[in-house]
């Protein structure tokens, strides 16, 4: 990141990750509720609506050019050091120094104000992105307990206790943000099912995903949805969903790879070898080629099983 004064700029460096879609008018309102009452009195106020709202559409590297514009001219306003900080790190384009430049303005915004909670947030999001998931659970929770506080800590925490595989945990902060009044998007549901998924509670993960299906058909989903219900021996019921898959894109090798795996693995042999052919067809691959094989020898076809191996070794 860079400094907000002339050295902010000369030693910071840039850096990249995370995307948000949000509207105007959200974007000024977002502004408008995170700047102090003297700088949105200011003329650089609308530069800085400008910046966000770049920033929200992903143009991370433009956003933060105007952002330290802005920070020279008022290099003690945390909140200009936090959203500095936040387009440093999500700017794909810099990925090498932006976390170290963004730590870097997060630390002096909480010099500056150590009771905004919108910094400690992004500060545990810089921790969590180098996968040391205990201090990004340190800082989440400290921005919890600021007089500032950001609710949005209860998602980075509950990513943070999931990589540590403490996921009841996890599933009341997930629980507690998609109560907050945070903007709530699609991916946390997709987080809150993954949760729900890893703590084998499979009614409710596949309810979460069938409900993100209806919303929006993604073959991601689905896949998803398949794995709990063989994790709780419904394997017609994955058979029936991935057939709807297939029903969609017929040319998709890997619907019919996993219903393939699906047949072999309830011993219908012959039917998870036309899958498997039919994938072939689509996406020639040595792991297709083997379970195949594989599929053949149970069926008595070491002649076809054998055909098939020494295809693998021509691949």
């Amino acid at each position: 990141m860079r400094k907000g004064t002339a050295t902010i700029y000369d030693t910071m460096s840039k850096s990249g990750i995370a995307l948000a879609e949000i509207s105007i008018l959200v974007i000024i309102f977002s502004a408008a509720a995170t700047i102090t009452p003297a700088f949105a009195k200011s003329p650089d106020a609308r530069t800085f609506d400008e910046a966000l709202r770049l920033g929200n559409l992903g143009h991370y590297g433009e956003s933060s050019r105007l952002l330290r514009e802005i920070q020279r001219k008022h290099p003690n306003d945390p909140y200009i050091l936090t959203e500095l900080g936040n387009a440093y790190m999500n700017n794909s384009n810099d990925l090498q120094n932006g976390s170290e430049k963004a730590e870097k303005c997060f630390r002096r915004a909480l010099e500056i104000d150590p009771e905004l909670g919108k910094a400690w947030v992004r500060l545990a999001e810089v921790y969590d992105a180098k996968g040391d998931y205990l201090s990004g659970i340190k800082f989440s929770t400290k921005a919890l307990a600021v007089k500032k506080p950001d609710t949005e800590a209860y998602h980075e925490r509950a990513g943070a206790l999931s990589n540590l595989k403490r996921d009841k945990e996890a599933l009341k902060d997930m629980e507690m943000f998609l109560k907050s009044d945070q903007k709530i998007e699609r991916k946390h549901f997709v987080q809150r099912a993954t949760i729900l998924e890893n703590l084998k509670l499979y009614d409710r993960a596949v309810s979460e995903y069938r409900r993100l299906l209806k919303d929006k058909y993604e073959d991601q989903v689905v896949y998803r949805e398949v794995a709990c219900l063989q994790s709780m021996g419904k394997s017609d019921e994955a058979i029936k969903t991935l057939n709807e898959l297939i029903s969609r894109n017929k040319e998709d090798d890997a619907g019919y790879l996993s219903r393939a795996r699906v047949y072999e693995k309830i011993g219908n042999h012959k039917q998870a070898i036309a899958d498997f052919t039919k994938a072939l067809e689509l996406q020639p691959s040595k792991a297709a080629l083997k379970e195949r094989a594989a599929a053949y020898e149970k069926l008595g076809r070491r002649d076809l099983a054998d055909k098939d191996r020494k295809e693998i070794e021509h691949l």
